[in-house]
Protein backbone atom coordinates (compact mmCIF):
# COMPACT_ATOMS: atom_id res chain seq x y z
CA UNK A 1 0.00 0.00 0.00
CA UNK A 2 1.31 3.47 -0.89
CA UNK A 3 2.49 5.54 2.05
CA UNK A 4 0.44 8.44 0.64
CA UNK A 5 -2.82 6.49 1.03
CA UNK A 6 -3.76 6.09 4.65
CA UNK A 7 -7.08 5.04 6.10
CA UNK A 8 -9.00 7.76 7.92
CA UNK A 9 -10.27 7.47 11.48
CA UNK A 10 -13.99 6.83 11.90
CA UNK A 11 -15.62 8.86 14.65
CA UNK A 12 -18.44 7.75 16.97
CA UNK A 13 -20.57 5.37 14.88
CA UNK A 14 -23.31 2.79 15.35
CA UNK A 15 -23.14 -0.17 12.97
CA UNK A 16 -26.17 -2.38 12.32
CA UNK A 17 -25.16 -5.71 10.85
CA UNK A 18 -26.96 -8.88 9.85
CA UNK A 19 -27.60 -11.18 6.90
CA UNK A 20 -29.98 -9.83 4.21
CA UNK A 21 -33.69 -10.25 5.08
CA UNK A 22 -32.85 -10.62 8.78
CA UNK A 23 -34.36 -7.32 9.90
CA UNK A 24 -31.44 -4.95 9.32
CA UNK A 25 -33.61 -2.18 7.84
CA UNK A 26 -36.18 -2.10 10.66
CA UNK A 27 -33.28 -2.23 13.12
CA UNK A 28 -31.74 0.82 11.41
CA UNK A 29 -35.10 2.56 11.66
CA UNK A 30 -35.23 1.88 15.40
CA UNK A 31 -31.63 3.02 15.90
CA UNK A 32 -32.41 6.18 13.92
CA UNK A 33 -35.31 6.85 16.31
CA UNK A 34 -32.64 7.08 19.04
CA UNK A 35 -30.98 10.00 17.24
CA UNK A 36 -28.53 8.20 14.97
CA UNK A 37 -28.38 9.38 11.34
CA UNK A 38 -27.94 6.81 8.57
CA UNK A 39 -26.88 8.40 5.27
CA UNK A 40 -28.50 6.40 2.45
CA UNK A 41 -28.67 6.26 -1.34
CA UNK A 42 -31.62 3.85 -1.54
CA UNK A 43 -35.30 4.67 -1.05
CA UNK A 44 -37.98 2.26 0.13
CA UNK A 45 -39.91 -0.21 -2.01
CA UNK A 46 -42.46 -3.02 -1.57
CA UNK A 47 -39.93 -5.08 0.41
CA UNK A 48 -38.62 -2.31 2.69
CA UNK A 49 -41.07 0.59 2.80
CA UNK A 50 -38.92 2.65 5.18
CA UNK A 51 -35.83 2.41 2.95
CA UNK A 52 -32.60 0.41 2.94
CA UNK A 53 -30.29 2.67 4.98
CA UNK A 54 -27.30 1.88 2.77
CA UNK A 55 -24.67 3.90 0.94
CA UNK A 56 -23.93 2.73 -2.60
CA UNK A 57 -20.17 3.16 -2.13
CA UNK A 58 -20.28 1.13 1.10
CA UNK A 59 -22.35 -1.63 -0.47
CA UNK A 60 -19.95 -1.96 -3.40
CA UNK A 61 -16.89 -1.72 -1.13
CA UNK A 62 -18.09 -4.54 1.13
CA UNK A 63 -17.86 -7.05 -1.72
CA UNK A 64 -14.37 -5.87 -2.63
CA UNK A 65 -13.10 -5.90 0.96
CA UNK A 66 -14.11 -9.55 1.32
CA UNK A 67 -12.41 -10.41 -1.98
CA UNK A 68 -9.15 -8.43 -1.62
CA UNK A 69 -9.06 -6.72 1.82
CA UNK A 70 -7.40 -3.28 2.13
CA UNK A 71 -5.92 -2.64 -1.30
CA UNK A 72 -5.08 0.94 -2.29
CA UNK A 73 -8.38 1.23 -4.20
CA UNK A 74 -10.33 -0.16 -1.25
CA UNK A 75 -8.58 2.20 1.15
CA UNK A 76 -9.62 5.13 -1.04
CA UNK A 77 -13.21 3.83 -1.04
CA UNK A 78 -13.35 3.23 2.70
CA UNK A 79 -12.07 6.77 3.21
CA UNK A 80 -15.01 8.01 1.14
CA UNK A 81 -17.41 6.11 3.39
CA UNK A 82 -15.72 7.38 6.55
CA UNK A 83 -15.76 10.99 5.29
CA UNK A 84 -19.49 10.66 4.60
CA UNK A 85 -20.14 9.29 8.09
CA UNK A 86 -17.89 11.82 9.82
CA UNK A 87 -19.62 14.78 8.16
CA UNK A 88 -23.01 13.83 9.59
CA UNK A 89 -24.17 15.98 12.49
CA UNK A 90 -24.09 14.00 15.72
CA UNK A 91 -23.53 10.24 15.67
CA UNK A 92 -23.67 8.45 12.31
CA UNK A 93 -24.93 4.98 11.49
CA UNK A 94 -23.80 2.37 8.97
CA UNK A 95 -25.58 -0.77 7.81
CA UNK A 96 -23.51 -3.81 6.80
CA UNK A 97 -25.01 -7.05 5.45
CA UNK A 98 -21.63 -8.64 4.71
CA UNK A 99 -20.76 -9.08 8.36
CA UNK A 100 -16.99 -9.83 8.14
CA UNK A 101 -16.50 -6.29 6.77
CA UNK A 102 -17.28 -4.85 10.20
CA UNK A 103 -13.75 -5.74 11.32
CA UNK A 104 -12.23 -3.30 8.81
CA UNK A 105 -14.31 -0.48 10.26
CA UNK A 106 -13.66 -1.62 13.82
CA UNK A 107 -9.90 -1.27 13.36
CA UNK A 108 -10.38 2.29 12.06
CA UNK A 109 -13.00 3.43 14.56
CA UNK A 110 -12.39 5.87 17.37
CA UNK A 111 -15.62 4.74 19.04
CA UNK A 112 -17.96 2.05 17.76
CA UNK A 113 -21.22 0.50 18.90
CA UNK A 114 -22.85 -2.41 17.10
CA UNK A 115 -26.30 -3.98 16.88
CA UNK A 116 -26.23 -7.52 15.46
CA UNK A 117 -29.51 -8.91 14.15
CA UNK A 118 -30.23 -12.53 13.17
CA UNK A 119 -33.29 -14.46 12.01
CA UNK A 120 -34.50 -18.02 11.55
CA UNK A 121 -32.48 -19.17 8.51
CA UNK A 122 -35.48 -20.90 6.91
CA UNK A 123 -37.42 -17.62 6.91
CA UNK A 124 -34.38 -15.73 5.65
CA UNK A 125 -33.94 -18.08 2.71
CA UNK A 126 -37.65 -18.07 1.90
CA UNK A 127 -37.72 -14.27 2.02
CA UNK A 128 -34.70 -14.05 -0.29
CA UNK A 129 -36.26 -16.50 -2.73
CA UNK A 130 -39.41 -14.34 -2.85
CA UNK A 131 -37.14 -11.67 -4.30
CA UNK A 132 -35.55 -14.07 -6.77
CA UNK A 133 -32.29 -14.38 -4.82
CA UNK A 134 -31.21 -18.01 -4.55
CA UNK A 135 -27.80 -17.36 -2.96
CA UNK A 136 -25.79 -14.64 -1.26
CA UNK A 137 -22.08 -14.33 -0.48
CA UNK A 138 -21.18 -14.91 2.34
CA UNK A 139 -23.72 -17.68 2.93
CA UNK A 140 -26.12 -17.47 5.87
CA UNK A 141 -23.90 -19.89 7.81
CA UNK A 142 -20.61 -18.08 7.12
CA UNK A 143 -22.15 -14.66 7.65
CA UNK A 144 -23.66 -15.55 11.02
CA UNK A 145 -20.49 -17.29 12.18
CA UNK A 146 -18.81 -13.94 11.49
CA UNK A 147 -21.62 -12.27 13.44
CA UNK A 148 -20.72 -14.30 16.53
CA UNK A 149 -17.03 -13.47 16.11
CA UNK A 150 -17.83 -9.76 15.78
CA UNK A 151 -20.13 -9.85 18.81
CA UNK A 152 -17.38 -11.50 20.84
CA UNK A 153 -14.80 -8.91 19.76
CA UNK A 154 -16.76 -5.65 19.94
CA UNK A 155 -17.41 -4.95 23.64
CA UNK A 156 -20.05 -2.26 23.08
CA UNK A 157 -22.42 -4.47 21.08
CA UNK A 158 -25.74 -6.28 21.44
CA UNK A 159 -27.21 -9.35 19.75
CA UNK A 160 -30.94 -9.57 18.94
CA UNK A 161 -33.16 -11.90 16.94
CA UNK A 162 -35.65 -10.53 14.43
CA UNK A 163 -38.35 -12.50 16.18
CA UNK A 164 -37.62 -10.86 19.57
CA UNK A 165 -37.51 -7.45 17.92
CA UNK A 166 -41.01 -7.84 16.49
CA UNK A 167 -42.33 -9.04 19.85
CA UNK A 168 -41.56 -5.58 21.32
CA UNK A 169 -40.27 -7.29 24.44
CA UNK A 170 -39.31 -4.80 27.17
CA UNK A 171 -36.07 -6.69 27.61
CA UNK A 172 -35.10 -5.87 24.03
CA UNK A 173 -35.64 -2.16 24.62
CA UNK A 174 -33.43 -2.38 27.71
CA UNK A 175 -30.84 -4.14 25.59
CA UNK A 176 -30.64 -1.13 23.28
CA UNK A 177 -30.26 1.12 26.32
CA UNK A 178 -27.20 -0.94 27.24
CA UNK A 179 -25.42 0.80 24.35
CA UNK A 180 -27.12 4.16 25.05
CA UNK A 181 -29.90 3.90 22.46
CA UNK A 182 -33.44 4.78 23.55
CA UNK A 183 -35.53 3.39 20.68
CA UNK A 184 -39.17 3.98 19.71
CA UNK A 185 -40.87 0.58 19.54
CA UNK A 186 -44.03 2.12 18.04
CA UNK A 187 -42.25 2.10 14.67
CA UNK A 188 -42.74 -1.67 14.54
CA UNK A 189 -46.15 -2.37 13.03
CA UNK A 190 -48.33 -5.46 13.53
CA UNK A 191 -47.97 -7.87 10.64
CA UNK A 192 -44.66 -6.41 9.55
CA UNK A 193 -43.00 -9.82 9.14
CA UNK A 194 -42.71 -10.86 5.49
CA UNK A 195 -42.07 -14.57 6.08
CA UNK A 196 -42.88 -16.80 9.04
CA UNK A 197 -42.42 -20.49 9.85
CA UNK A 198 -41.05 -21.48 6.45
CA UNK A 199 -40.75 -25.23 5.87
CA UNK A 200 -37.57 -24.87 3.82
CA UNK A 201 -35.12 -27.66 4.70
CA UNK A 202 -31.96 -26.54 6.50
CA UNK A 203 -28.55 -28.13 6.87
CA UNK A 204 -27.70 -29.53 10.31
CA UNK A 205 -24.92 -26.98 10.77
CA UNK A 206 -27.37 -24.13 10.09
CA UNK A 207 -29.76 -25.45 12.71
CA UNK A 208 -26.94 -25.75 15.24
CA UNK A 209 -25.71 -22.24 14.51
CA UNK A 210 -29.21 -20.80 14.84
CA UNK A 211 -29.59 -22.51 18.22
CA UNK A 212 -26.24 -21.06 19.31
CA UNK A 213 -27.33 -17.58 18.26
CA UNK A 214 -30.51 -17.93 20.32
CA UNK A 215 -28.45 -19.03 23.33
CA UNK A 216 -26.23 -15.96 22.99
CA UNK A 217 -29.27 -13.73 22.68
CA UNK A 218 -30.75 -15.23 25.84
CA UNK A 219 -27.52 -14.58 27.71
CA UNK A 220 -27.45 -11.05 26.31
CA UNK A 221 -30.99 -10.35 27.48
CA UNK A 222 -30.26 -11.66 30.98
CA UNK A 223 -27.26 -9.34 31.25
CA UNK A 224 -29.48 -6.35 30.47
CA UNK A 225 -31.96 -7.11 33.29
Amino acid sequence: MSEDIKAKILRDTVIVSGHPRSGTSITCQLVESAGIKFPSDYEGDEYNASGYYELEVSKDLSKKLIEKAMTIKNTIKINQVIEKLNTEKGVSGLKLVRIPVIFFYRHLADKIRAVFIFRNPADVKASLLRRGISSFTPSWFDNNNALIAAYENIPNSILISYESLLSKNDGVKELFKKIDLDIDFSLIKTGQRSQKHSKIILKDKEIRLYERLKELESENLKESE
